[in-house]
């Protein structure tokens, strides 16, 4: 094992590393290849990181990345490397880690994702998590009985539009979002839409991009330029009232039918037709997990606010029917613990599915989940899926090939995957780092780690409030405790800016310095924390700087790499970073030291992020973090940058 893990370290080295003289570890890394591929690799990271689609995160770094860092790490300490990753979140560093045989630490406050790492990097056989993976599907198989109409035909979508009511006139309003329902197929040379109508809620086909439209069905007249600016009733500047949740609030509008051609399984979109079955019952008191209130939140209140008060009421009545039969069946099925628990992962990502929140693609014809893009969805026009349909995105099948794929991912690249070991709780003193992996759960102020006893601490923190992980996680510890005992959380030990809690920038500097402060006890004489960092708002990293102080680190050196996909919708405005700045920092001594820069910036994000990864490192050093700005504008101007993109 270890001359492969030798093997394959000196794979690494020979594509990302770089001869230096320097002291710092990013010197000898080739930043500007890494980003290279770390580009390729978000193009399509179930391609490359096969355990990406294990379970849902947000925010996770490039495997790339990461791995190049470690590579770094083995040249300097060796194989016997130990790692730590405090805020560990997708498990990215734990994953990469653990391809090099190193032995690692993770830990996270959430239990969703922490239990996630740990399921799947538990050892496992590939061939019997697909025979349980059959039997679980042929056992639900009466399941699909609920979208088969009475002729036999069998839809594996529903769309739905809401509906309104006017503040002035009180008519029924159909909300669709776009006066353009969706393409009619994805067919590149399609030419034909659905339009809806928002007074009587039909769709009518015309030709695609017109600008107007006549309601086949009501004979209302409708135009993109105006599309819901007025009420279609009464013509006034439209007011809604409070949106409420329930039955008769929305309305199946098209459906998406499975058809066999020549033997294999397509899509076909169509209006709603006599008998197809899209009653819309929502799950709410279907489950008393499912009853428990959403509860107040900076990102859960759209959903409060669009009529959802529990987290049943995102759901059919069949989609909860389903996950909570499977996750029955997964109890039952003549399997090890590792086996149930990589099913029911799968079973419980159809939880982000939810039949009142997931959004339709109207140009590519599928559906996004209900909380990507690192928000709760707010639609007016939302899409059950089939949970057993042959085609479609998120389904079950689908679902289970992909465990199948992270399993055998790590199986080839690992020979066997190591020992894990989960610790929560009172659990968390203390102890020996075991060979292997331990997987924590619970706020990083207090690390189950003995003085002195790792390398290298690598980690991305939270980025300032930009996600609101423990508000996202909600829905998923709500699913996760129908299938398994769940330990209380407190949100409040996140460090996140919330104003609905009354998370401030200095709570964030507090909880992420006391994190840090915890890990630097952990860390031997001569290791090293690198995180990897970006934002565009100035007081995100103020408060950084003012953590790295309070826990006693000093910035050595910094880097820049490409670590976000362009593509990814929650990225596609002005002003987003699609690059990530890499700090490496070290205990702070007597004497400052100056930071290296260990890439050359060229373009104008590049600039940026070392500029303010420079002023960073003086604020960490002195603590006088009111002057980041002035010295951010200082080293642009040094470096010629000429915008500035943190404010």
């Amino acid at each position: 094992m270890l001359a492969r893990q030798q093997v394959n370290c000196n794979k690494h080295k020979n594509d990302y590393m770089t001869a230096s003289t320097h002291d710092s570890m990013l010197a000898a890394v080739n930043w500007r290849r890494v980003g290279h591929t770390a580009a390729r690799e978000q193009v399509n990271r179930e391609q490359h990181a096969p355990v990406v689609s294990a379970y849902r995160w947000w925010a996770r770094r490039p495997h790339s990345v990461m791995g190049a860092v470690l590579d770094a790490a083995v040249a300097r300490y060796g194989h016997n490397l130990k790692v730590a990753d405090p805020f560990s979140g997708g498990g990215t560093v734990t994953f990469e880690a653990v391809r090099r045989g190193l032995s690692a630490y993770a830990q996270d406050l959430y239990p969703w994702p922490a239990t996630g790492l740990a399921v799947t990097l538990t050892r496992a056989d590939v061939g019997e998590l697909s025979r349980a993976s059959q039997m679980l599907l042929q056992s639900l198989e009466p399941h699909r009985r609920e979208f088969v109409r009475p002729d036999g035909r069998e839809l594996s979508h529903v769309l739905r539009v809401r509906l309104g009511e006017c503040a002035g006139c009180s008519g029924r309003i159909h909300l669709f979002p776009e006066m353009m329902v969706s393409l009619s197929s994805r067919s590149l040379a399609q030419t034909q839409a659905f339009y809806g109508c928002a007074v009587c809620g039909s769709v009518s086909r015309r030709r695609a991009g017109v600008r107007t439209f006549r309601c086949d069905a009501c004979d209302a007249s409708h135009s993109v330029s105006d599309w819901l600016n007025r009420c279609p009733h009464c013509r006034d500047p439209l007011l809604l009232k409070p949106l409420v949740h329930g039955d008769a609030s929305w309305r199946a509008v098209l459906v998406q039918e499975v058809v066999l051609v020549s033997g294999r399984s397509h899509a076909q979109l169509r209006p709603v037709e006599r008998h197809d079955p899209v009653d819309a019952k929502p799950g709410t008191g279907s489950h008393a997990a499912l009853s428990a209130p959403i509860g107040p939140g900076k990102e859960t209140r759209r959903l409060i606010d669009a009529g959802y008060e529990c987290w049943g009421d995102l759901y059919t009545h069949r989609q909860v029917d389903f996950i909570v039969d499977a996750l029955s069946r997964v109890g039952t099925l003549p399997f090890g613990r590792a086996i149930r628990d990589r099913l029911a992962y799968a079973v419980l990502g159809l939880a982000e599915m939810p039949a009142f929140l997931s959004r339709w693609d109207r140009f590519h014809l599928k559906p996004f989940e209900g909380i990507a893009n690192h928000r709760y969805a707010d639609t007016t026009l939302a899409v059950e899926s089939n949970p057993l349909a042959p085609c479609g995105r998120g389904t079950l099948p689908r679902r289970l090939a992909a465990s199948r794929r992270a399993l055998q991912w790590l199986t080839e690249q690992c020979e066997a995957l190591p020992a894990v070991r989960r610790l929560s709780g009172q659990t968390l003193k203390r102890q020996a780092v075991p060979q292997g992996v331990v997987v924590a759960t619970g706020s990083s102020a207090r690390q189950a780690l003995p003085d002195g006893s790792i390398q290298l601490a690598l980690t991305d923190p939270p980025y300032f409030d930009d996600v609101q992980y423990g508000e996202l996680a909600r829905l998923f510890h709500a699913w996760l405790s129908v299938y398994m005992p769940v330990s209380a959380i407190d949100e409040r030990q996140e460090a996140v800016p919330n104003v609905a809690r009354g998370m401030t920038a200095q709570s964030y500097e507090a909880a992420i310095g006391e994190c840090l402060t915890e890990t630097r006890r952990t860390l031997a004489r001569n290791g090293r924390l690198v995180l990897t960092f970006h934002n565009t708002k100035m007081a995100a990293w103020q408060a950084l700087a003012g953590a790295l102080h309070r826990a006693g680190f000093e910035v050595r050196a910094l880097a820049v790499v490409r670590a976000e996909n362009a593509g990814d919708h929650c990225k596609q405005y002005a002003g987003s970073m699609l690059d990530d700045l890499v700090l490496e920092c070290r205990a702070r001594g007597r004497r400052p030291v100056a930071p290296e820069l260990a890439f050359r910036p060229r373009t104008e994000p590049e600039k940026n992020l070392a500029a303010i990864g420079l002023a960073l490192a003086v604020g960490a050093r002195s603590g006088a973090t009111s002057r980041l700005p002035e010295h951010y504008g200082a080293e642009l101007q040094r470096l010629g940058a000429k915008h500035r993109l943190v404010k």
